[in-house]
């Protein structure tokens, strides 16, 4: 689960941003950006690529991907938050590849029409997304890379496992609080939470994608110290937004759950997905 987003539901933080690529990274399942370049290469030959990453944030899927994608690449980062898209070039990789990657970025609101922006992308991607949007917007998202026949490569998405070492009475509280509060409106209907990947899954299976599904999940211990306490302080005051007559339990919960960590008295996984979707229907892998 991310940590919530701000009241107006519209912004994540740099710095939460950056304390959690990391993590992101090393998370990722690795295979299908490889799998995702051998698409471009054999789509695109000795043409430019063109690759969309939507709600780039601060850039971190641009630095997972650049190096991996190869090739020439144009990118095309969209974000609502001009400082973070600001951040993201300024901090994109730099290597012997650079003459063959070009970086523009665009300030784009993520309620606007899709289809204008992605006409012409052979790769769409995005990264701890789709939790946020509603399963409308899932379908108007694919509908639109469908017409472009892009493939789609959606990483680090929630599946709504949460799971510590050990057990704590208030465990079952939180989750079901946190679920209720990831379902809220993020400003793109009613979030889809846990239920994303699988309404992805659906939408890709209807226009003719071929699907391959890999887990992405983060793992976190005494050496994510700063990350456990940041995702743990996050989870508690989404929950006691949810449910203020628990608060001083909620409290209780976060404070012995952060101790855990810090300690190694305990550990954490939290449950992800990455999905690429590929025009056509044989599977990869």
């Amino acid at each position: 689960m991310k940590a919530p987003l701000p009241a107006d539901g519209s912004r994540f933080t740099g710095d939460w941003l950056s304390l959690r690529e990391a993590m992101d990274h090393r998370s990722r399942a690795h295979g299908l950006a490889g799998f995702a370049a051998h698409y471009l290469a054999a789509r695109c030959g000795p043409r430019r690529a063109r690759v969309i990453d939507l709600g780039a944030g601060s850039g971190s899927n641009l630095r997972y991907l650049k190096p991996r994608l190869g090739g020439r690449i144009d990118w095309h980062l969209l974000d609502q938050d001009r400082d973070l898209l600001n951040a993201a070039v300024r901090d994109a990789p730099k290597g012997a590849e650079d003459d063959d990657h070009h970086i523009a970025a665009e300030v784009f609101d993520l309620r606007g029409p899709l289809a204008p922006r992605l006409a012409g992308a052979d790769l769409v991607t995005a990264s701890a997304l789709l939790d946020l949007v509603s399963a409308d917007w899932v379908s108007r998202f694919i509908d639109a890379c469908a017409t472009a026949r892009a493939a789609v490569l959606i990483a680090v998405s929630i599946d709504g496992r949460l799971e510590f070492t050990d057990v704590d009475p208030s465990d079952a509280l939180v989750r079901r609080a946190l679920a209720r509060d990831q379902a809220r409106d993020k400003g793109l209907g009613p979030a889809l939470g846990a239920a994303a990947p699988g309404v992805l899954i659906d939408a890709l299976t209807r226009r003719g994608y071929a699907i391959t599904v890999q887990p992405s999940d983060w793992h976190i211990d005494a050496t994510d110290a700063e990350l456990a306490r940041a995702l743990i302080t996050g989870w508690r005051d989404a929950a006691i937004s949810q449910c203020p007559a628990e608060a001083g339990r909620i409290r209780g919960w976060a404070e012995q759950r952060i101790d855990g960590i810090v300690t190694g008295a305990s550990a954490l996984r939290v449950g992800h997905v990455d999905i690429l979707g590929l025009p056509g229907r044989e599977p990869l892998g």
